[in-house]
């Protein structure tokens, strides 16, 4: 019986620590950082810690944006001169170009069923939200309007869009559309012109997070139903609070807070309700740019 007990013991020990190798003990999340002296993109746990950077290019890269099985890395890049799409595997490989023409194409975002990109560009004159295959073909106009439109995010059914515009003429608002640009429906219904809007759906479809401007002075993080019902100001920092990002359980929201006189921006993490807010990462991300993306589960 001895013998037998040892042989178990020792197939539990040779089995735990292959387990402990595989678990991933905490979300990770990506975070475009200033820290080597341009912005590259670092995968890091969701506290900040065991950060490696993705895209080691001295030239600036952020926006990035996860495909929803986890293998690639949609994001911005100037290494060609101006601002286009690239898209990497997900350990910073096997980079491509995916726009390429003379306006800048910023903010990509995938669809729910990875098959599609939501991105903003200026090629028409003014900002316009974009779609394009995966692959970087058949790029279409979706707003056709000639106001600004930018900030594009699907929702997670991938049939609805939420975007910044500033058609109202005093600001930007939250706007809502259907995925082929149709419909489109004002949710905010208040001005930002201060901009730095960036919505982000929960995970369930039903809230949108986005930032708006307070009477106290600065911009703050607020969250919504997704018709724009149930206001609630989630927090009150002063200074910049934006580009929020819901984590994949919904159970944290991201978000980048800039202090007034301060040159780079802090990733800072807060329960939906905007208790336990903490800040991960000081003074290393970019005003514009900025946006964290938690990896998928």
């Amino acid at each position: 019986m001895r013998r037998v007990l040892l042989v178990v013991g020792l197939a539990c020990a040779l089995v735990t620590p292959v387990v402990a190798r595989f678990a991933d003990p905490q979300p990770k999340i990506l975070y475009a950082s200033n820290r080597s002296g341009n912005l590259e993109i670092y995968l890091m746990n969701a506290d900040g810690t065991d950060a490696k950077n993705l895209t080691e290019s001295k030239i600036n890269n952020m926006d990035p944006a996860w495909a929803p099985d986890g293998k690639l890395i949609a994001f911005t890049s100037d290494r060609n001169g101006t601002k286009d799409i690239y898209v990497m595997d997900a350990d910073g490989k096997n980079v491509k170009q995916l726009t390429k023409d003379n306006g800048e194409n910023r903010i990509p975002t995938f669809s729910p069923d990875g098959k599609k990109i939501l991105f903003a560009t200026n090629r028409d004159g003014n900002y316009e939200v974009y779609v394009m295959d995966a692959d970087g073909s058949n790029q279409k106009n979706l707003t056709n309007d000639e106001s600004y439109d930018a900030d594009p995010v699907w929702s997670p059914d991938g049939k609805k869009i939420a975007f910044a515009s500033l058609r109202s003429g005093q600001g930007f608002r939250v706007y809502v559309m259907d995925a082929d640009g149709k419909n489109v429906e004002d949710v905010s219904k208040t001005d930002n012109p201060q901009g730095y809007v960036y919505p982000t759906w929960s995970p369930d479809g039903k809230q949108i997070a986005y930032a708006e401007p307070v009477e106290e002075g600065g911009v703050e993080v607020f969250v919504m139903g997704a018709d724009g019902s149930n206001k609630k100001q989630l927090t009150k920092m002063g200074g910049m609070n934006t580009h929020s990002a819901w984590s994949p359980d919904g159970k944290k929201i991201a978000f980048q807070h800039w202090g007034q006189g301060e040159e780079s921006a802090s990733l800072y993490m807060m329960d939906p309700d905007g208790s336990n807010q903490k800040e991960v990462v000081k003074g290393e991300g970019p005003v514009e740019g900025g946006r964290p993306a938690w990896k998928p589960k």
